[in-house]
């Protein structure tokens, strides 16, 4: 389950993270985990990743072939809405059947209508809600530069959970790391870290 995001931004420690040529790659299975988005309400999932997350609408319809909301197949993304508490999952093409099955608009998307998602559902209208987004294979190498240079909000303890898993190993190439614009050392961040509810993280290529 999320951690409700209360508070303001100030309540939010903000790391940043320069590193070396493509060395930022390395915090890609982030996104595969979940990033956090505040937005409305009652938005189509279509308008929540365009406003909101800033996808373009062409890369939506022509790269995102498969669309996961709440953990069922959607088909179609202009009329299902997000709720506080949404988790939208995308992907590109799969490969095998299991790929052509799962394919929003497919040939055999009607053998998946136990596992589909109703697009006629509605969300909760109005308010601020927040949704968790996922990204996965060439929809998070080609998306997830820009979101992690931009910055991504997630829950303090994944983000600490993240680097003790990767060990020393995910800051080499790490040129500077920044704690709410101070200078840290990068071995610092998970102990800066514990015990934060929220985290936005961001990270840049030198090259």
């Amino acid at each position: 389950m999320q951690p409700p995001l209360q508070g303001t931004d100030a309540d939010i420690m903000h790391i940043a993270l320069t590193m070396s040529a493509d060395a930022g790659s390395r915090f890609l299975p982030m996104l595969g985990e979940g990033i956090f988005f505040k937005g409305l309400g009652g938005q189509t999932v279509e308008r929540f990743l365009v406003d909101t997350a800033g996808i373009p609408l062409a890369y939506l319809k022509e790269r995102v072939q498969t669309v996961f909301l709440d953990g069922r197949a959607l088909d179609d993304f202009s009329t299902a809405r997000v709720a506080d508490g949404t988790i939208l999952a995308l992907s590109a093409a799969m490969p095998g059947l299991a790929g052509a099955v799962l394919r929003r608009g497919g040939f055999y998307a009607p053998m998946r209508r136990q596992i589909s998602h109703d697009s006629q559902t509605l969300g909760t209208a109005g308010g601020a809600v927040l949704v968790t987004l996922k990204l996965f294979n060439m929809i998070a190498r080609e998306l997830g530069p820009a979101f992690l240079q931009e910055g991504v909000l997630v829950p303090g303890a994944r983000l600490e959970d993240f680097i003790q898993r990767q060990g020393r190993w995910v800051w080499q190439g790490c040129l500077s790391a920044d704690a709410d614009g101070r200078p840290v050392s990068p071995v610092q961040i998970a102990e800066r870290i514990a015990g934060r509810r929220w985290v936005r993280l961001s990270v840049r290529n030198s090259g």
